[in-house]
């Protein structure tokens, strides 16, 4: 089993950010940290120690905005009240201008052993034009902080297809990052939401704000750049050295049971009769009444598992295990999908071997094509 703790405040919410995340005073985090202790322990009347937790993955909104104190009450209560792997992952996002020293060499002492840091860009006016609290010097701090107190599991996060992002600025951002050796690189395609600044500014937009083609030439050269350098191109948009592949995001792309917590968190719990899944409460003065209150439950049709194996299945690099379909779903994907997979080889986007389908590079570009393919 995972475990995800939603964390949903930060200091000044990102021009870009459609997340359930905001700022909020120490009163309401201090609340909220209390409601979430509740909900951790209520929830392990149902699982507790029954399955075994590999992971740990504290996310936001910015995670490292609440004290060292507070984010050490958290870990030792699932650590009282769950039964955690000696080996497990346990991640934490940060913002460089949330993770001092002294929090990183406590957080690195209380379990906690894989840092997500949030840097999106090299470049000043990058960060400004993102809405950004921190600059490239504040994650230079940060990134040596976090070596020097231990963290030998790395994640930096990097932003493509920024509105006037050339190749050479990401070219820069991209090779800061690789001479820094982290063991794990994210990059997110910039994605104009509702509901945000940048869609009041840039409106109503389908696609990246840079255009389709600027923003794929942008990403080839970032996977170029990363796979030359060693990292293993794992996911869509996810690389890491070898054996440094998020183990938390792969167990939701290969749909293993998780369990979320804090407001808005979303659970899921894999049975053989249907996954069952559900939502916490999005309001937070709902939350803070009553943090075991579900917002949605629902028990998944045999129909809705098998898409999501599929679509989830394709964004990994190594595709769906072909073999293991057949034992979780008593039929073969051929028999579902032949027609499907015939027309999508002949395009060149997907690839069948002998146990597993795959996209192709070109299949990567057209992703969402190819997903909306194994809808019904």
């Amino acid at each position: 089993m995972q475990i995800y703790i939603h964390i949903p405040f930060c200091e000044k919410k990102c021009n870009y950010c459609d997340f359930l995340s905001g700022p909020a005073d120490a009163s309401v985090r201090e609340m909220y940290v209390n409601a979430l202790i509740k909900e951790i322990r209520g929830r392990a009347a149902n699982v507790g120690r029954h399955d075994r937790v590999s992971t740990i993955y504290f996310g936001g909104g910015t995670p490292s905005v609440l004290s060292a104190k507070q984010l050490g009450d958290l870990i030792f209560t699932i650590g009282q009240e769950y039964s955690v792997e000696s080996d497990a992952e346990i991640t934490i996002e940060v913002n460089p201008k949330s993770a001092d020293r002294d929090k990183l060499y406590f957080l690195r002492a209380n379990g906690f052993n894989r840092l997500s840091i949030g840097m999106q860009s090299s470049h000043r006016g990058e960060l400004e034009l993102l809405g950004r609290i921190h600059t490239y010097e504040d994650f230079l701090t940060c990134y040596g902080n976090a070596r020097d107190t231990g963290f030998s599991n790395i994640s930096v996060d990097i932003m493509t297809a920024v509105p006037g992002q050339t190749e050479q600025m990401l070219a820069s951002t991209v090779d800061k990052v690789i001479a820094l050796d982290p063991e794990h690189i994210s990059t997110y395609s910039l994605t104009i939401e509702r509901g945000t600044p940048f869609y009041e500014r840039f409106g109503d937009i389908e696609g990246p704000v840079i255009g389709e083609e600027a923003e794929r030439r942008l990403y080839w050269m970032t996977v170029d750049k990363l796979k030359d350098r060693g990292y293993r191109h794992y996911e869509i948009s996810n690389f890491a050295k070898p054996g440094y592949e998020s183990r938390h995001n792969s167990g939701y792309w290969k749909r293993k049971d998780y369990l979320g917590m804090g407001l808005g968190a979303s659970s899921c719990t894999v049975t053989p009769g249907g996954d069952e899944r559900s939502r916490n409460v999005t309001d937070l003065k709902t939350y803070l009444e009553n943090p075991l209150a579900r917002e949605e439950s629902n028990v998944l049709s045999r129909n809705d598992m098998i898409e999501e194996t599929m679509y989830l299945g394709l964004r990994m690099m190594e595709g769906v295990d072909t073999d293991d379909f057949e034992k979780k779903f008593g039929v073969t994907v051929r028999s579902l999908y032949g027609d499907v997979i015939d027309d999508l080889v002949a395009q060149g986007l997907i690839y069948e071997g002998s146990s597993s389908l795959s996209l192709t590079d070109l299949g990567i570009d057209y992703g969402n094509h190819v997903f909306a393919k194994f809808l019904w």
